[in-house]
Order: C-alpha cells, then structure tokens, then sequence
C-alpha cells in the first residue's frame, strides 16, 4: 500500500462548488474501483489547488490503464469545470501487508477486519493482497458489492472488539454462515469463483467456545462434513471445507 498526494488545479474563473462536487466524484469512482483504499479523504485547499491524499493498492494504482468506465467519465468532468489532475507517490506505508504477485493463485480468500484499509481479497497461496482492479469487475463495471460488504463487516467487527453495543449482533453476523452478512459475502465469493474460474474461500469468525475438544470436533456448519486441517493455513485458517468453500479458526478463546 502506497500514499499518493494528488493535486486539482483550477482555471481561472472556475466555479468552485463544481469543482469540489468534481474532485468528490472522481475519487469517489476510484474507491470504487479499487484503486484508492479507504472511504475518507484528506483535502485541502490553498490557492487555485486542491490537494487529497490518498492510500492506493499499488505504485501504478492510479494509472488510466486501471480505470473503468466511471473513472473516465468523472476525469472527462475535471477537464469540462476546469480542473487539470495530477498526482505522485509519497512513498510506501510502512504498516500494510504484501501484494500478491503469483502468477497463477490456486484460490483467493475473501477477508478484512475492523482496522484493515486493503483490498479484502487475498492469494489463498501467499495470503498477499490482492488489488480489487486485478481481478474482473463484480458489479456494474466496479466493485460496488465487495467495497459495500466490507464497510459492513468492518462496522459488524467493530461492535464486537468495542464491547459496548451491539458486541452479540456483530459476532453472530461474522460466525454464522447463514447470517445476512455472511450470505452476502459468500454470494460475493461465489461471483469472483465465476469471473476468475479460481476458487474463493469466505472466512467465518469463530471467537467463544465449550472448549478445546469441542472446537476440534467442529464440523463444517453448512454441509457438516469433517473439515479441521492437519495444520493452520497462513497461520489463521484451522478448518477448510473445500466443498463450501468456507474457512474458519480455532476459537481465539481456547487457542
């Protein structure tokens, strides 16, 4: 993951309110297309310049060979208010995880948490991340239902590490496979499965227990077949179905 600091020129004359509805645009199309990372933009202003600071995928995330049809409309709009778009890397953040760079993934892994800015598809081989534009668009040319699913299960997983409010709703929404959280992201697993023909796993949270022994005999809570791996994969997945293409760990309270 990488900082970019973009910067919007304006023209003379130029009606500021559309130029702002034009740069709030434009990087709203980039979140959702997976090439800026996070739901909150930095922007300030000073002269005839906006700046917006943005957390992107990859050193290249911003380049046009990227950009869905949303993106190039709202960058055609820069140019008819008057803006000119410009942007460089500031440098890599130091605290993010690996980008996947296997040639050919055997799975992918659709998993977040409530802090996680990345992209919520991993390489199911290296657990690297995996940018959303590198895979096929899953809805309406962009990735409108991944990015959505995350915001809730991010919103879900914080009620729970809050302990405050709504800690039950939000665990059962990520430890139950037929949850409504849960069928929408398998649904949204089943999609990416369809675009990429590659398999992709849905990761249910597993926090509280009877115990040791009752954990290992855990059976996979779709189709109930045995599904306890001889080892963890990536060091979280203690359970594999491979025919509901679901995951899960050893309750963290008895792990």
């Amino acid at each position: 993951m990488f900082i970019a600091e973009t910067a919007f020129t304006l023209k003379d004359k130029v009606n500021e309110e559309l130029a702002e509805d034009a740069i709030n645009s434009f990087l709203g199309s980039l979140r959702m297309n997976g090439q800026v990372l996070g739901k909150e933009f930095l922007i300030a202003k000073r002269g005839l310049i906006y700046r917006a600071f943005l957390h992107i995928p990859e050193a290249d995330s911003l380049d046009k060979k990227y950009a869905n049809s949303y993106v190039l409309r709202e960058l055609k709009k820069l140019d008819e208010v008057g803006l000119s778009f410009l942007h460089k890397i500031i440098g890599k953040e130091p605290d993010c995880s690996s980008i996947c760079v296997c040639n050919s993934p055997g799975s992918y892994i659709v998993f977040t948490d409530y802090i996680s800015l990345e992209s919520p598809l991993r390489c199911g081989d290296c657990f690297g991340v995996v940018p959303l534009y590198k895979i096929p668009r899953t809805y309406d040319d962009e990735y409108y239902d991944i990015i959505c699913w995350q915001s809730d299960y991010q919103a879900c997983d914080s009620l729970q590490m809050n302990c405050l409010t709504g800690e039950r709703f939000g665990k059962q929404q990520m430890s139950r496979h037929n949850s409504s959280l849960s069928k929408q992201g398998i649904q949204i697993c089943n999609n990416i499965t369809k675009a990429t023909g590659i398999k992709t796993y849905y990761y249910l949270y597993r926090y509280s227990s009877l115990g040791k022994k009752a954990e290992l005999n855990r059976r996979c809570p779709s189709c109930g077949k045995e599904w306890l791996l001889d080892k963890p994969l990536h060091k979280i997945f203690d359970f594999c179905c491979n025919d509901c293409l679901l995951l899960s760990n050893i309750s963290w309270s008895v792990r």
